[in-house]
Formats: structure tokens, sequence, C-alpha cells
């Protein structure tokens, strides 16, 4: 018996008028739209309770010289877009969601914010969803980083979870810790042992954490909690996740945007990292296993 459904899409990195293709192609800005509204009209087939954006919604911060007034229009295209979707879309942000000139976070909290916030946190089904916002930084940074009240509020909301015997899904960005594979400070929340310090006491709560950012698929655990990366809808293999909640597992199924011309063109740039990006299949396709649930 299905409980529900919930969608991770991240990185869909919208750009209205690109004037090219960046990352030498790979990453489609110029196809953008077209692939925003394709993955829309996937997730109203798809028929999710809610879905979560894990960040990088558009082109802005330092990358794409992306005007002021272009990153303005774009949030507002991406919130119009969001708002096609038959389900509620709860957003965090990504280092791209930054303004190109000033760095601040204003004009996407004003599209995408709960209550002027970038983190938020509610329960569906005796599941807590607790969504970080590690854009708590000056200017458009590739790591990111959480502040000591962000930190101190998750807590309170992980022993909330506790309390309440409810099972927990964190999402940020970037990673929340490194991994063997991923150690960098540009893939990762530069504070990770703040944040695995205030997590960790509550590893037998937290199913899995969410993030995006490095646009390719990966599946880990570090301190026995486990780490689901998704790859970006910008570029090869321009994936999404379907998330599946039973009574005693939670199913992930990875799922392509089906717009054929920009997939093969963002394919062939360079073909001999593809498998890297995609990852194994057990990055793609796998089973959760749930806590009992009572009655």
């Amino acid at each position: 018996m299905i409980l529900f459904k919930f969608a991770f899409i991240t990185d869909t990195h919208l750009y209205l008028n690109a004037p090219r293709n960046f990352a030498g192609g790979l990453q489609q800005q110029k196809n953008s739209l077209a692939l925003y509204e394709k993955l829309v009209e996937q997730l109203n087939a798809f028929d999710p309770a809610f879905v979560i954006h894990g960040g990088d919604i558009v082109c802005g911060g330092k990358s794409f010289d992306m005007s002021a007034e272009e990153y303005e229009a774009t949030l507002a295209a991406a919130q119009q877009l969001g708002q096609r979707i038959n389900a509620p879309c709860y957003y965090i942000p990504g280092n791209h969601d930054l303004h190109p000139e000033t760095g601040t976070k204003d004009a996407y909290l004003a599209h995408f914010g709960i209550n002027g916030m970038g983190s938020v946190c509610f329960v569906h089904e005796n599941i807590r969803f607790i969504l970080l916002d590690s854009q708590e930084v000056p200017e458009d940074l590739t790591h990111g980083y959480i502040s000591t009240n962000q930190l101190a509020w998750a807590e309170r909301e992980l022993k909330r979870a506790r309390d309440y015997d409810e099972e927990v899904f964190i999402f940020s960005h970037q990673l929340p810790f490194p991994n063997v594979e991923f150690q960098g400070i540009g893939s990762r929340v530069a504070n990770s042992a703040e944040v695995l310090e205030v997590i960790s006491p509550f590893d037998k709560q937290v199913l899995a954490f969410f993030c995006g950012h490095l646009h390719l698929n990966r599946v880990f655990r570090e301190q026995g909690m486990l780490c689901i990366v998704s790859a970006g809808i910008i570029c090869y293999p321009m994936m999404w996740k379907q998330v599946i909640v039973y009574p005693d597992r939670v199913e992930v199924n990875s799922m392509t945007v089906d717009l054929i011309d920009a997939f093969a063109e963002s394919e062939a740039v360079q073909p001999d990292n593809n498998p890297y990006l995609l990852g194994r299949e057990r990055d793609l396709n796998f089973s959760i296993p749930r806590n009992p649930q009572p009655g």
C-alpha cells in the first residue's frame, strides 16, 4: 500500500535569454525553459503529494553573467512554472539563486521563501521534512554554510521528531558532510562538522539526506546516515527522483527529463564522463527500509 509520493528535483538552472550553453555545452541553458516545462509535465503525470526543489533554480550568482534584470525575470518565470505543478512545491536556495550583482538572497526569498526564510519544516504522514538553507553566505560561494541559529532550529525539529516518534528526511543544496569521493569544500557545507555534530545523535530517526549541487547521481552512507545526491535537470543525465513511501520502505527511482534533442546534445559533449555523472544502478533506483510502523 502506497502511503504517499513526492518528487525531488534540483539544479534546473533556468536562464530565459541565455546567450549560450555553459560548461562547453554540457549545461543546456538555451533549452532550460523547455526542460523545465517538460519536467513540470512529467511531475504532473507522477502526481506527487508535493515536490521539493533542491536549489540552483536559476543561473544567478557569479558564473553566468546574468544581468540583474534577467535574474529578476527568470526568478518570476521559475515561480510561474512551479505554480503549474499540481502539488505544493517547496524550495531551498542554491548558490546560483543569489543575486548576480549584490550576492543577496532577498529577491529569491521574495519569490520562494516561506515566512521570509529559506528553510522550512513540515510533517507528512509521520515523516518530518527538514529543508535547510545552506546559502547563509554573503555571495555566491561554491560551498555552503549553515548558521548556528539555523542549526539550533534544526536540532529542535529533530528533537520533536524523536519525541513524536517520527522519521526524518533532510534536504540541503550542498552535501551536509564530505565522504571519500567528495572531500573538497566546494562540494559541501563549509561547517559540515557542526552539521554532523547536531544531526548524528538523531541518526536512528533520519531516513536520508537529499542534495543536489554536484550534477550527478550518488548514494552513499556517512556516519551511518544515507545521503542521496541527485543529478541536475540542466545537463546529462537530466534526472529527478520519484520517491514512493510505503509503510515498511521508501522506493527511490531516477527519471529522465524526456527532451530528446537537449539530452542528446548534452550527452555528446564529453561521453567518457557520462558514466561518472550517471552513476551506478544502485545510485539510480533503490529502497530505504523504514522503522517498524505502529499498527
